[in-house]
């Protein structure tokens, strides 16, 4: 969204264009220490914010995306919109085997320990990544520091090493708010900020042309040489035995 209104802004047709944010939850982000600064490119780009509001079908070639609306009393109203060009995401939830094995929660995610990503049941079971029900965001990053943890833990349960290592909740959601600046959000379980940088280097609630870089250069072979790979040395994991 974002991108697409900075493009159009540097096209100077920005101004033909109404651009609607739809959302089922409740707010822009969920970090709120990050909102600020992305409600001034929402303010900027001119984009108008619709919350409480699940997309709930969509008719292709008529152009129009029907939506339930969530009232302020519980109750839920359908609303439809025209558009030009429709961007959906779907729901997230887990792959249909997890959800249907006995290795899921109510909610279909694979059921473990936040800190320990062990399986709450079956102590021989670990998770990792999306599928898991641990309450970070679903992030790349967030696999990143979720792999060393699970492998020290499996390891101790062999025998093969010692102490528990735990997780806390690290995720990183780099906003591209425009052409060359990123809002670099790094936060952990419950909202607490967990930047990476020094603030006079990258202040991750304000965008940064250096943290565009870092997303751009600096990130894809860090994970595509480092830590597919097994030599990721900057995610040590916090060990608590």
């Amino acid at each position: 969204m974002y991108l697409s209104a900075d493009h159009s802004k540097r096209q100077g047709v920005l101004k033909n264009i109404d651009i609607q944010f739809c959302n089922a939850g409740a707010v822009l982000f969920g970090v709120a220490d990050y909102v600020p600064a992305l409600m001034e490119y929402v303010k900027a780009y001119g984009i108008h914010l619709n919350f409480g509001r699940t997309l709930a079908a969509v008719d292709g070639p008529g152009k129009k995306a029907t939506f339930a609306q969530a009232g302020t009393d519980g109750s839920k109203e359908l609303v439809t919109q025209d558009f030009d060009m429709i961007h959906v995401v779907p729901p997230q939830k887990a792959p249909d085997f997890i959800r249907v094995s006995p290795l899921a929660d109510a909610a279909g995610w694979i059921d473990v320990d936040p800190s320990s990503l062990r399986h709450k049941k079956y102590t021989n079971v670990f998770a990792l990544g999306d599928a898991a029900n641990t309450t970070n965001a679903k992030t790349a990053a967030a696999a990143r520091k979720q792999a060393p943890v699970v492998a020290q833990n499996l390891l101790a349960l062999r025998g093969q090493a010692k102490g528990e290592a735990r997780y806390d909740g690290y995720g990183s959601c780099p906003l591209t708010v425009e052409r060359g600046k990123i809002v670099l959000a790094e936060f952990t379980y419950g909202g607490k900020l967990a930047p990476s940088f020094p603030k006079w280097l990258i202040d991750g609630t304000r965008p940064s042309a250096l943290a565009w870089y870092l997303k751009e250069r600096i990130l894809p072979p860090l994970y595509w040489d480092a830590m597919l790979k097994g030599r990721e040395w900057m995610a040590k994991p916090e060990m608590v035995g």
